[in-house]
């Protein structure tokens, strides 16, 4: 839903003074799926939500400042679709956001994504959602504390840097959480690359406070458009102390008819070094996943995702609902709405 807010006309009749142009706008995503997870013994029936694309409301507003200048506001928090919850941390846990955008980019301040996720969130060929989710490789980082406070994906407190669209391609977002001296809270990253035509390329790294020690993450990811056919891969190295997991991943999505997409990746796992004093260097985990997407309308999208998951040695990674395991395969069938 759209509508026009905050437009004073009769005070610029008695003040001789035009009112600046602004806009609220309403907008979120409905999406659940049913679900079937199984190491081999019982399956697992449930139902989730955000399996296309992360459930969730929000509200934006945007006011033109003149002179190029525009201010704005972003609110923006989960929805469980499947039973009507939202986060039980915070409200708008997923952006809380003022910007002041112009010709030299746009400044941003709160709580936000950061560069060092976005850099392989937006090469991910589920889009960080579902069975499929690429976050569960991340999510986990060595009890560095990142994982309990949410840093490995956003940051609370931050300030941001976005360049403007008018380089030619080049684009870069620079990023600081200041931490305010709580445990594994403070951030500091960036993030560069070149989008044009069918083409993108970005480098990203990122320092993030653990609890005992820096961990660090660096990225490289790419995608490639061939309109019969979009590529997309990653490479991300994580450090903690002395441990250490490279993700490397590799995707496809292939149109299919005017409406039909299916989508394919791979995704290897390995760590190295020691943690806690001991070796894992044994610890490795892979993960296929196919799917087919189908837009029903220019709102609503069907989707069905396959998913298998190997763990070896300690590796320990889920599918983001029972059962745990050494071998899972996944299953899910549903429906995502956008307004």
């Amino acid at each position: 839903m759209k509508k026009s807010a905050f437009l004073l006309p009769a005070l610029a009749v008695f003040t001789g003074v035009a009112s600046a142009q602004s806009s609220v706008n309403l907008f979120g995503v409905a999406d659940v799926a049913v679900r079937r997870v199984s190491n081999g013994v019982d399956p697992t029936y449930s139902m989730g939500s955000g399996g296309l694309a992360a459930s969730r409301w929000g509200i934006r507003a945007q006011e033109d400042l003149g002179g190029g200048m525009a201010a704005g506001a972003w609110l923006e928090g989960t929805v469980n679709v499947d039973d009507g919850s939202g986060n039980s941390a915070r409200f708008w846990n997923r952006r809380s956001t003022v910007s002041l955008m112009g010709p030299l980019g746009e400044v941003r301040l709160g709580h936000d994504l950061t560069p060092g996720y976005t850099s392989f969130a937006e090469f991910d060929t589920f889009g960080v959602s579902g069975l499929a989710d690429q976050g569960k490789f991340y999510s986990t980082a060595f009890g560095s504390g990142i994982e309990a406070t949410g840093l490995w994906a956003r940051a609370d407190n931050m300030v941001s840097y976005f360049t403007p669209n008018s380089l030619g391609g080049f684009y870069a977002n620079l990023a600081v959480a200041l931490g305010e001296r709580k445990p594994a809270q403070k951030y500091t990253g960036g993030r560069v690359g070149y989008a044009t035509g069918p083409v993108n390329v970005t480098v990203a790294y990122s320092v993030f406070d653990g609890l005992g020690g820096n961990l660090t993450r660096a990225a490289v990811a790419g995608s490639y458009d061939l309109k019969v056919a979009k590529f997309l891969g990653s490479i991300v190295r994580s450090n903690y102390i002395d441990a250490s997991r490279l993700v490397a991943q590799v995707g496809v999505v292939v149109p299919v008819g005017q409406a039909g997409n299916v989508r394919a990746n791979y995704t290897r796992v390995n760590e190295s070094g020691t943690l806690n004093g001991a070796s894992i260097n044994q610890n490795h985990a892979t993960q296929i996943a196919v799917g087919y997407t189908y837009e029903f309308s220019k709102r609503t999208t069907l989707y069905a995702t396959l998913v298998s998951l190997s763990n070896a040695g300690n590796a320990a990674f889920g599918l983001g609902t029972p059962p745990a395991g050494r071998l899972l395969r996944g299953a899910e069938f549903g429906m995502s709405h956008r307004f």
